[in-house]
């Protein structure tokens, strides 16, 4: 066998085997949304509740990823935003499918994840079947504090400026119930404070003082980072939010 034909055998066994490596990770085509609002703008429905029971249902293909199907029912205690046709809410949900031997990219925003038994709040879009998550994959929803149970409160028809406040008002209740982070780490209390900024503007300030006076300086830091971007911005805290 000549050099050249030897050559030209191995470049192609090369090729071929570049060929059926499998793929080393997947990436995920949806757009995270940097602002809150545009959560409350793309949702169709919006309710805070409890997690009655989660269950994962099949694989499916979306925007030509493969994902898990979940379906979830949240018993909801206030409704921010549209209409439910019942009190305890079926929707669709969707966290990544396994798959052997692929990774997904390291720099993700959260994934989704909803337990049975805990709080969220809650954005749901409307399809031809039902409710579903206003996004694949990524954590949409937010962690709320266990509330006592009572009457279903509905907020669907106040003013926006109102029913931003009351939302704010449940992340801050959130924030507040989140233990003291361990020294080093600024803790989850942080992931709420660009929430309720983003919702309520300069009436955020109080809620951000409570956390720049925290024992801990990570804490305290980050705190006094988004009072003093707020001062930059000259956001207002408008009257019927306060």
């Amino acid at each position: 066998m000549s050099r050249a034909t030897f050559a030209f055998l191995a470049c192609h066994v090369l090729v071929a085997l570049a060929g059926a490596q499998p793929r080393t990770s997947v990436r995920y085509p949806w757009v995270y949304p940097g602002n809150f609002n545009e959560r409350i703008r793309q949702a169709d429905v919006i309710v805070s509740g409890t997690i009655v029971s989660t269950v994962a249902e099949n694989t499916q293909v979306l925007n030509g990823v493969e994902v898990t199907s979940n379906k979830a029912d949240i018993r909801a205690d206030r409704i921010f935003k549209g209409r439910a046709n019942a009190r305890t809410v079926l929707f669709l949900w969707f966290s990544p499918a396994p798959v052997s031997g692929v990774g997904v990219i390291s720099s993700l925003p959260p994934l989704a994840h909803f337990v049975k038994g805990k709080w969220y709040l809650v954005f749901l879009r409307r399809n031809q079947t039902g409710y579903i998550v206003i996004m694949p994959i990524y954590a949409i929803e937010v962690s709320l504090a266990p509330a006592s149970p009572g009457r279903l409160s509905n907020l669907s028809q106040a003013p926006e400026q109102l029913r931003d406040s009351e939302i704010a008002q449940e992340l801050e209740t959130a924030a507040l119930a989140v233990p003291r982070p361990q020294p080093g780490v600024t803790g989850e209390a942080v992931t709420y404070f660009p929430y309720v900024v983003d919702l309520i503007g300069g009436c955020a300030k109080p809620f951000l003082r409570h956390f720049a006076g925290s024992p801990s300086k990570e804490l305290a830091d980050s705190a006094c980072s988004w009072l003093a971007l707020i001062s930059r911005k000259g956001l207002r805290c408008n009257a019927a939010m306060q």
